[in-house]
């Protein structure tokens, strides 16, 4: 009734309501007062494709490109094509043979069951530190490769000497086995490696000279990563087994080769007709010949390869064994099953019952073939030239190549890429203890030994090509792991040069390898063995009640002659806001290469964090402390005086992210002086005691989008240690890269809301709220929670002005 114009019985009110909270930060117990947010703990900083399962293998055709190593691979539709191919075998040894079981062929003896070439490895023997899933030990499916250099390989038709081959000898093996081949191949479903970031060829390898080391003066191992022909018996035609007559259609038409018969219809279906007699007229191999018909093919044409034969066996030259043995399989591609009543009847070997496991005549039986209770079949299905089943034929050869030498002098851990090497006492099944060892070998993709073909990149690896060579007695290769291995950090390629950060382009001087090590598969390497760092436990698998600890692992970053002033790094993106964190800190260890030198101080790991990689980041540096060599016995993982001798105090990356902002202040502070030459594209740099902090451009830790690692060779004599101008070679481990002592300052926020009602003239509503840096809800992790000041204000109101008229 105040206002003028205005009367009214209606009652006034005044409503405040307000609400108040405040985050009182804490930490789970498991964790601690400071707690850990991890950045990277590198135990996915390596991941492998598998190479090892056999039955992806198939038998390879002959490399083209080389004819310094094949001369024959120039030829088309001509026998000469395959004439140095000898003897090779790719399985599994089945356990049976291994355990006395009612399945077990009874002559085979306790000795026989002993040989390292085929008895069974358990993961404990190469890695002991490996923890099975049910405290059961766990046996490896161990690849073997058996190559004997003396033997016919299937759709080998040397008889006489030719201008690429040596001939046969009186006993039918092949002469000058130096110059015979043996390989498979494969496709590979991973093509882009650039993309996936594959690194290596990784595998260990069990010492192939453990025996027959006598006369076996070794040979040659090649890997071949690219396109590889699919055209096994080259002729420019695709076969394939379903393609050709049966009984129920002998009309399916066919064209002669020179290695025999090929479909001329297209190959649609990948699978047998369901008729058994089918199945018998089609599982021949990829000459499209059985054995009968093999006979009447190679004697019938001119120059045969068996009318050769029958010239070497009436000129005494063959034996009658011998004769009767090539005239029985002529193209030395018959199957048989590693069991059977016969073997077991010939008391035959373990290793000699699986010389014809790969063969390609007669390796898809019927039960109803065999009349054995068990299967013998190697593969349901057809055998074709297509390996990668894409209904084409490739033919095209361009390819990297890879080769690491096989011979006793070789086998040097930092040569010939064998970058571990584990020596274990095993027991024998005859009771017998005997030494033998394994070695890790890493061939990095990068380092190729020729380039075959016109491949220009890692983009599209379809295919991969294994093959051993210049060997003169048989060998066998047994791979306990064959894999490819893709990294998570990438190699930086741009140089990093201290005078010239910023320029981009140019070719770098020396090398860079990121690789890793756990403590596994490297518990016993050399020079140091690794151990874990101190502070730092094997995480107990969550998943298994028994208990079982999981690997632990570190990233390996190896340079080699790395010149005095530049640098090789390691990256890899992210998106981080790390503001609400004190310190970051990473565990450093460094040790030097054998045969180079390496004092402290000598290298310089430094880690940078940014926007970018060259214009917007901090970085921080601190000299390397080397690890000496260990003693006998290796370093003690169980010791902590030990582990700090791997993983140096002095090494280990510690900083204070407020350290970063004081850089930046001073750096603003000598850019605003005037005359002064810096300006924020300026690498500018601030001491922290022994380290040094380099700042460029603009950086914001709320926005981190990259972080580098890298290591380098210092141009000056810095910290205290002294420069002698010389490149350098180590190699670093860095290992649990993490965010610490988060920020345990809560925040509070409030809510008010006074709301008047004025009679029946009208409401007045004033609603505010705020909340201060720190705050969130209990379930919000420490970055998550909000980093600003907010505050807010509403009025409202809502008049009847009609009561004024």
């Amino acid at each position: 009734d105040k206002l003028p114009f205005i009367q009214t019985k209606e009652p006034s009110s005044l409503v405040v309501e307000g609400e108040f909270a405040n985050l009182i930060p804490g930490s789970n117990r498991a964790i601690g007062k400071g707690g850990v947010s991890y950045i990277d703990d590198f135990e996915g900083s390596q991941t492998s494709i598998e190479l090892k399962s056999y039955p992806a293998w198939h038998l390879a055709s002959t490399p083209q490109g080389q004819p310094d190593l094949f001369p024959e691979g120039s030829y088309i539709n001509d026998l000469r094509f395959g004439m140095n191919r000898a003897k090779l075998a790719w399985y599994v040894i089945d356990p049976l043979f291994l355990r006395n079981t009612s399945l077990t062929p009874s002559h085979l003896s306790a000795d026989d069951k002993s040989s390292h070439f085929v008895r069974e490895v358990f993961e404990k023997e190469i890695w002991p530190n490996k923890e099975s899933p049910n405290n059961i030990p766990t046996n490896i499916p161990v690849l073997n490769l058996a190559f004997y250099p003396d033997e016919k390989g299937p759709y080998n038709y040397d008889a006489s000497p030719t201008n690429v081959s040596a001939g046969i000898n009186r006993f039918g093996r092949l002469k000058d086995p130096a110059t015979r081949w043996g390989g498979i191949m494969r496709e590979i479903q991973t093509n882009d490696f650039e993309a996936a970031n594959v690194e290596y060829i990784e595998f260990w390898l069990m010492d192939p000279f453990v025996e027959w080391n006598e006369n076996n003066p070794g040979g040659d191992l090649f890997f071949n990563l690219g396109n590889v022909s699919e055209d096994v018996l080259r002729d420019g035609r695709k076969g394939f087994e379903n393609g050709l007559p049966t009984p129920r259609d002998p009309a399916k038409g066919v064209d002669t080769t020179a290695w025999g018969l090929v479909p001329q219809a297209q190959s649609l279906v990948n699978a047998f007709d369901n008729d058994p007699a089918s199945r018998k007229a089609q599982d021949i191999g990829l000459d499209g010949l059985n054995d009968e018909k093999e006979k009447d093919f190679f004697f019938s044409r001119d120059s045969s390869y068996l009318r050769q034969i029958d010239q070497l066996h009436a000129l005494g030259q063959l034996s009658d064994s011998a004769y009767q043995a090539l005239w029985t399989d002529p193209s030395s591609d018959d199957y048989h099953y590693y069991r059977g009543p016969d073997y077991d009847q010939e008391r035959v070997s373990i290793l000699d019952r699986y010389k014809k496991y790969n063969g390609l005549e007669g390796n898809s039986p019927t039960s109803d073939q065999t009349n054995l209770p068990y299967p013998t079949a190697e593969s349901t299905l057809p055998d074709v030239e297509d390996i990668n089943r894409d209904n084409t034929l490739s033919d095209a050869e361009s390819y990297y190549q890879y080769h690491v030498e096989l011979r006793k002098d070789k086998m040097v851990v930092g040569e010939n890429f064998i970058t571990d090497k584990v020596t274990t006492t095993v027991t024998l099944e005859n009771g017998k203890r005997s030494t033998i060892n394994w070695y890790q070998f890493k061939v990095p993709i990068s380092d190729y030994e020729k380039v075959v073909g016109s491949i220009q990149d890692f983009k599209s690896i379809r295919f991969m090509r294994m093959f051993v060579k210049n060997f003169q007695a048989p060998v066998i290769l047994r791979f306990a792991t064959l894999e490819l291995k893709r990294g998570e950090w990438r190699k930086y390629s741009f140089p990093l040069l201290e005078a010239n950060e910023n320029l981009s382009g140019g070719e770098p001087t020396g090398s860079l390898d990121i690789s890793a090590v756990n403590i596994e598969e490297n518990s016993s390497k050399t020079p140091v063995n690794y151990v874990l760092p101190p502070g730092i436990n094997r995480v107990i698998d969550p998943t298994n009640p028994q208990l079982r600890q999981l690997n632990e692992q570190a990233m390996v970053l190896k340079v080699s002659d790395l010149a005095d002033g530049d640098a090789r790094a390691a990256f890899r993106n992210v998106e981080l806001d790390i503001r609400q964190y004190r310190r970051i800190r990473m565990e450093v260890h460094g040790e030097a290469i054998p045969g180079y030198n390496l004092k402290d101080g000598d290298l310089t790991v430094f880690i940078r964090l940014g926007t970018d990689y060259k214009n917007n980041y901090y970085e921080y540096e601190v000299p390397l402390h080397v690890t000496p060599p260990a003693p006998p016995g290796g370093y003690n993982n169980d010791s902590d005086r030990d582990r700090l001798i791997v993983w140096p105090a002095e090494n280990r990356i510690n900083i204070p992210l407020d350290l970063f902002t004081k850089a930046k202040l001073a750096r603003n502070e000598e850019m605003n002086k005037p005359g002064s030459g810096i300006s924020t594209l300026t690498r500018f740099p601030y001491t922290d005691g022994k380290n040094t902090v380099y700042i460029s451009g603009n950086p914001n830790l709320s926005n981190v989008r990259i972080i580098m690692i890298g290591i380098r060779n210092p141009a000056d004599s810095r910290n205290g240690f002294e420069n002698d101008g010389m490149s350098k070679s180590a190699e670093v481990w860095v290992n649990e890269l993490r965010l610490t002592d988060f920020n345990d300052q809560g925040g509070w926020a409030a809510n008010a809301r006074a709301s008047a009602k004025l009679a029946d003239l009208g409401t007045v509503t004033l609603a505010g709220s705020t909340s201060t840096p720190g705050f969130g809800s209990i379930e919000k992790k420490v970055a998550q929670r909000s980093t600003e000041q907010i505050n807010s204000y509403d009025l409202s109101t809502n008049l009847e002005l009609g009561k004024f008229f």
